[in-house]
């Protein structure tokens, strides 16, 4: 960043010169979408996703500097024996890159996690990459699933990605890019995995409700993608527009809705969605949302 960069109030975003160009886009925008959904949702959740929406812009036009939440347990942290999955999330894509196969594993104990986190230090060693402590390169996860614990590979084979496995993030590496390779720049590993892994290592800027949501929207999205694991001549780019087309669906799910979340939790979530915000896409499906939220009027 260089001289004459300051902080937008309330937003974490860094803008220079162009900071009031960007502002007035986000509001004409939000206020065309605002005309768009009507008059039947209730003023208060009209106006906090009015809000959230300008806010997504400015911090997706501009230069972001959001605040992060390193949420994850050191190792030696998680008792001596756990009582169910943990799992590792890497703090940068190279980072999931080079531990692909530990960040895409469950452990059931202690000693798995510490093994999972010796191999990942160890690659990323060879390759140059210093963790002054692990934590700069991995968190742990404590995910929610309602099967037993089960170490290893958590898509072990193809066959496996016929159901995917809740509260994960493997799904995106493992099945979907596997099946379909588009690489570091395609859907899989440049927003699903990315995306995924942000939301959990940043949960703990969610209140225990936007928690929950988060959870619900991680599992609904990788279910709504197993159908394309077995497509086939998929092409990278129809690729992401079928995943795109399951976003608004997920993210406003019957008994788990983005539009009954605390306004908080809603600028917790600009700020994680913030860098993804550039593809037209992802605006479009921000005002499919909006008009979900319309339809089902005030909470």
């Amino acid at each position: 960043m260089g001289g004459g960069v300051s902080e937008v109030p309330g937003s974490g975003a860094l803008s220079g010169g162009g900071g009031t160009e960007v502002a007035e886009r986000g509001e004409k925008l939000s206020e065309g979408i605002g005309s768009e959904v009507g008059g039947s949702v209730g003023a208060v959740l009209r106006s906090s996703l009015k809000s959230a929406l300008a806010a997504m812009l400015l911090l997706s036009l501009g230069c972001t500097d959001a605040p992060t939440s390193d949420a994850g347990l050191p190792v030696d942290d998680l008792g001596p024996e756990l009582a169910g999955a943990v799992a590792l999330i890497p703090t940068s894509p190279e980072v999931a890159a080079v531990c692909a196969s530990e960040v895409t594993s469950t452990a059931c104990t202690t000693r798995d996690a510490a093994d999972l986190v010796a191999r990942c230090r160890a690659r990323l060693s060879a390759r140059g990459i210093a963790c002054a402590t692990t934590a700069d390169c991995l968190v742990t996860y404590r995910p929610s699933r309602p099967v037993a614990c089960r170490a290893g590979a958590t898509y072990p084979d193809r066959a496996s990605c016929a159901e995917a496995v809740e509260d994960d993030c493997a799904f995106y590496r493992s099945c979907l890019d596997a099946a379909h390779p588009c690489g570091v720049d395609g859907y899989a590993l440049a927003f699903g995995e990315r995306l995924c892994n942000a939301f959990i290592a940043r949960r703990e800027e969610f209140s225990p409700a936007g928690q929950a949501w988060l959870r619900g929207v991680r599992t609904c999205l990788q279910r709504s993608l197993v159908p394309l694991v077995g497509a086939s001549a998929l092409s990278c780019e129809a690729l992401i527009d079928a995943a795109y087309a399951s976003h608004a669906g997920c993210y406003t799910a019957p008994g788990n809705s983005v539009c009954t979340l605390p306004p908080a939790d809603l600028g917790a979530l600009t700020r994680v969605l913030a860098p993804w915000l550039r593809d037209p896409r992802a605006l479009r499906q921000i005002g499919e949302v909006l008009r979900s939220c319309s339809d089902a009027g005030p909470s």
